[in-house]
C-alpha cells in the first residue's frame, strides 16, 4: 500500500480491500479455521461505496488486477468474472460433475465434467444492478450468495435442477454510490443476513494526480504475491497463538455486541469478518498461526466498516415505516395526529404504534403532553 499510494488517486482503503479479497479467493478453499462448529475460509464479500467517477473505485480495482495478473494469471483469466444475475448462474460457475444414467446401457456416465477450479471472484462495478436483481420475487441469488459466503453446499431449490456445488470458494467485490445504495438496498436484505456478510467501506479520491502515477513495481510485487500464494495454498487448518487468544477474548464482547437500527443489522457479523481477515493477514505474513498483529490489522478494517456503515445509513432502522417517521421528525416537533396523517391511511394504526414503540424503546424519540381545552395533545421530537 505504501509503495503504491503516491502513484494513485485511489483510496488506500479501497485498494487494501481489493488486495485482501483478491488474495483470499485466489488462495483457495484449503486454509480455514473452525469456530463453534462453523468453518471459516478466506473468502470475503466487500462493497466499496463512493461518488460516481470521483471515488476512484475502478482505479483501486485496476491497480489490484495489474499485480495479480502477474501473481496468478490463470486465476485472473478464468476465475474472475462479473454479471451476477441468478443463484443458478453462480452455482454453474463452481458446479460439481453431473452424472446421468443410461437405462439402455444400465450404467452411469459423466454428462458434465463440472468446474475443477472452485475459486470464483465476482466483481460487480454496478452493484446497484445486483441489488435490483435481489428485489425480484423468486430470485435465488441472495440465498445462494449467503450460502457461498458460508462455504455451504450450493444447491438451488428448483424443480428439475441437477446442478450443485461443494467445496466452492466464492468472493465478491461491488462498487456503488451512496445514493443508489440507499435507494436500492432493502430492509429484507439487511434482515435476512446478506447485508452483514458484506464488508461495507466508504471510499473517496485520496489525492489529485493530473498526470497519473508512475508506479513501476508491479513485477516485484507480482512475484512476491505469487510466492506467497503458492505457499498459502498448501496450508490447511490455521492455528492460533496464545497472545491471539487473549486479545480475541478481550475484543469478542465488543465484536458481538451488535447495535441499533440498520447499521446494527449490517455489522452484527463483525467477529466472523475479523477472523477471516486475520487469516488473510496471517497468510500474507507467511504464517499458519494467527497472532496479535494479524488481529489488530483485521480490527482496523472492522472499525472502519462500522464508521462507514454509520456514515452511509445514518440513523436508519431498516423499517420503512419507522424510517419515514424519523425523517419527518427531522423537520421539527410533530403531533401524533400529524404523524398518523403522514401515511395518508396507507398504514394501520397498529403499524404506526409499533413503529413509535420501536423509536421510544431505542431512545430515538421523546414525547410530551400539551394541555388543550379537550384531550391532551401528544407531541414527538427526536432525542
Amino acid at each position: 500500500m505504501k509503495a503504491l499510494d503516491p502513484h494513485t488517486e485511489a483510496d488506500p482503503v479501497a485498494v487494501l480491500l481489493h488486495v485482501l479479497i483478491f488474495f483470499g479467493v485466489a488462495v483457495g478453499h484449503a486454509p480455514h479455521l473452525v469456530r463453534d462448529g462453523s468453518r471459516h475460509g478466506t473468502n470475503e464479500f466487500a462493497v466499496i461505496v463512493g461518488s460516481s467517477g470521483k471515488a476512484r473505485k475502478g482505479t483501486a480495482e485496476a491497480r489490484t488486477k495489474e499485480t495479480f495478473l502477474l501473481a496468478d494469471s490463470e486465476f485472473m483469466a478464468e476465475r474472475v468474472k462479473g454479471g451476477l444475475s441468478s443463484g443458478e448462474g453462480l452455482i454453474y460457475q463452481v458446479r460439481d460433475p453431473v452424472e446421468t444414467f443410461d437405462p439402455r446401457e444400465g450404467s452411469w456416465s459423466i454428462s458434465d465434467p463440472g468446474e475443477t477450479d472452485k475459486r470464483l471472484l465476482t466483481i460487480e462495478p454496478e452493484f446497484g444492478g445486483v441489488l435490483k436483481i435481489l428485489e425480484r420475487e423468486g430470485n435465488t441469488l441472495s440465498a445462494i450468495l449467503r450460502m457461498a459466503w458460508d462455504g455451504s453446499k450450493l444447491s438451488p431449490m428448483t424443480k428439475g435442477s441437477r446442478i450443485e456445488a461443494t467445496s466452492s470458494h466464492v468472493g465478491m467485490i461491488g462498487h456503488i454510490t451512496k445514493d443508489e445504495l440507499l435507494h436500492r438496498f432493502s430492509s429484507t436484505e439487511a434482515a435476512n443476513g446478506f447485508g452483514n456478510r458484506v464488508i461495507w467501506v466508504y471510499a473517496r479520491r485520496s489525492k489529485l494526480l493530473p498526470e497519473g502515477g508512475d508506479f513501476r513495481d508491479q513485477a516485484f510485487f507480482g512475484e512476491k504475491f505469487k510466492s506467497v500464494l503458492e505457499w498459502a495454498k498448501t496450508i490447511g487448518e490455521i492455528k492460533q497463538s496464545e497472545s491471539f487468544r487473549k486479545l480475541w477474548a478481550q475484543v469478542y464482547p465488543t465484536l458481538t455486541a451488535g447495535g441499533q437500527g440498520l447499521a446494527g443489522l449490517l455489522t452484527n457479523r463483525q467477529e466472523a469478518h475479523a477472523l477471516r481477515l486475520s487469516m488473510i493477514y496471517a497468510l500474507l505474513d507467511r504464517s499458519d498461526t494467527l497472532d496479535v498483529q494479524h488481529l489488530k490489522a483485521a480490527l482496523a478494517i472492522t472499525d472502519y466498516t462500522q464508521e462507514s456503515v454509520e456514515w452511509i445509513f445514518g440513523r436508519k432502522t431498516g423499517d420503512p415505516t419507522t424510517d419515514k417517521i424519523l425523517g419527518y421528525l427531522k423537520t421539527g416537533e410533530k403531533t401524533q395526529t400529524e404523524i398518523n396523517q403522514l401515511f395518508e391511511r396507507n398504514k394501520t394504526s397498529k403499524e404506526i404504534e409499533r413503529a413509535m414503540k420501536n423509536l421510544v424503546d431505542t431512545g430515538r424519540v421523546t414525547s410530551r403532553c400539551e394541555k388543550t381545552t379537550g384531550r391532551p395533545r401528544i407531541l414527538w421530537t427526536l432525542s
